[in-house]
């Protein structure tokens, strides 16, 4: 009689193994689909034999732990390629406007500097003619607002990604404090006994997208929390603890902060990787690069016009000394390049054709000066180029700038596809495999479930006897 009971006990483990193990495939094959996911795997092992009558035998199976798929090391791998990922992601956008905005197109500011210069030398065919002056002027000007243009939209550029970061901020903020409670939530279920493996794909699903926003280190602690810290060593979630990230306007930049316990730190762009890094490189370091040329390209061009036009003794049509034809405002730092504001300051300083001058005789025929102006475009004015190659350069790089962060960006993007199928081939759920496990499975309830009733009838005619 014992011995059917026990045998009663084998079956029905049987029974309960081969539930929960159909419960748990049922569960991969409901998130097939769901982001983040990791395989769950039943681990069954044989329960505690029994020894009776000098003999060891089997008393059934048990489902000892819900054991979760997947790899660390390409875990850690996938967080790190998210964060350059997400840099050359963020940056795609403004360089593609830098290069759109420093056009070498015919209607760019090349067009517009041989334009200027080709007005020069049809005032030299005819020196004193009203409509040929007007046209100088009138190509001067356009000249200006080319360069008022190009160093509004870069700017416009700026506060494009000030806004971007400013609408980051918050998502990543959140981000940070729900690490920081699965990590509590991980670590109490786990102490309980419990399957903390949903609460763990949750976590390191938030963790790639914190990685790919901001950039961070993972290390796990002692009791199993995820830590993490920005590439300068700040921590962003330690434990249970989230810091946070705060954004204030300085000299009209978003200027972004961190704040761990009371204490606050400045964030500068070579703090971050991913798409706060990427954002912040193009605004602080790049776009003042092209800004900075541009407006050297702008003083270059205007001192040298105006210091042709009076270390020449140039004479408008009154007979007067003539006057620079372009007006520049100097840098209020005075510690700065002295071509620094030029594109955004330069205007033309004269509106009477009469105080244009064409030579430095006075007299009507006198064509010399046109003619030394217009001989400027082919002078090597900045570091041995001309005007004109000068903005070829400048565009030249900010086309380079693109084509270098579209190939990184596809490579990145290869990279972390090659990762993510790694991951799903250790991890993810096949709904094919699943299938079969369920058949398995099933095949193993109604073997336990026969097997139960055979036991039964035997006691049954133990019973009747």
């Amino acid at each position: 009689m014992a011995g059917l009971i026990t045998s009663l006990h084998t079956g029905a483990s049987g029974l309960y193994t081969s539930q929960t193990a159909v419960q748990v495939t049922g569960n991969n094959i409901a998130n097939a689909s769901t982001a983040g996911y990791s395989r769950q795997v039943a681990s069954i092992v044989s329960t505690t034999p029994l020894t009776s009558g000098g003999l060891t035998y089997g008393s059934g199976s048990a489902v000892d732990a819900i054991d979760r798929a997947g790899d660390s090391f390409i875990v850690q791998q996938l967080v790190a390629q998210s964060a350059a990922y997400g840099a050359y992601q963020a940056a795609s956008t403004p360089l593609a406007d830098i290069e759109r905005i420093i056009d070498i197109g015919d209607s760019g500011l090349a067009g517009d500097i041989d334009s200027f210069f080709d007005a020069w030398e049809e005032l030299s065919t005819n020196p004193s003619g009203t409509a040929e002056r007007q046209q100088v002027l009138q190509e001067a000007g356009n000249l200006a607002d080319h360069f008022h243009q190009i160093d509004q939209q870069l700017t416009e550029v700026v506060y494009g990604i000030n806004t971007s970061i400013e609408s980051t901020v918050p998502d990543l903020n959140n981000q940070l404090s729900q690490i920081a409670t699965l990590n509590q939530s991980i670590m109490q279920t786990e102490l309980a006994g419990g399957d903390a493996n949903t609460l763990r794909d949750q976590r390191d699903l938030l963790v790639q997208q914190v990685s790919e926003t901001c950039g961070a280190t993972i290390s796990t602690d002692g009791n199993g929390m995820v830590c993490l810290q920005l590439q300068n060593g700040l921590p962003l979630v330690t434990g249970n603890v989230a810091s946070s990230f705060a954004t204030t306007k300085v000299d009209g930049l978003t200027q972004i902060s961190l704040t761990s316990g009371t204490t606050s730190y400045a964030l500068a762009h070579d703090d971050f990787s991913g798409t706060l890094g990427g954002l912040l490189t193009t605004r602080d370091v790049t776009i003042p690069q092209f800004q900075n040329d541009i407006d050297r390209l702008a003083y270059t061009l205007a001192t040298d016009v105006n210091t042709l036009i009076t270390t020449s003794g140039g004479i408008d049509q009154n007979g007067d000394a003539a006057t620079d034809l372009f007006a520049l405002t100097a840098p209020a730092d005075p510690l700065a390049d002295v071509w620094d504001g030029a594109a955004a300051s330069i205007s033309v300083a004269i509106d009477n054709v009469a105080l244009l001058a064409a030579g430095t005789t006075g007299t009507t025929a006198d064509n010399s000066l046109c003619l030394s102006i217009a001989a400027l475009r082919d002078t090597t004015a900045i570091d041995g180029a001309t005007y004109g190659e000068e903005y070829a350069r400048i565009a030249a790089k900010a086309g380079l700038l693109v084509s270098n962060n579209e190939g990184r960006l596809t490579a990145s993007s290869d990279t972390l596809d090659e990762l993510s199928a790694k991951r799903d081939a250790i991890a993810g759920v096949s709904t094919d495999e699943e299938m079969i496990l369920l058949i398995q499975y099933q095949a193993g309830y109604q073997a336990a479930s026969n097997y139960l009733a055979t036991v039964k009838e035997m006691l049954d005619i133990l019973m009747q006897l």
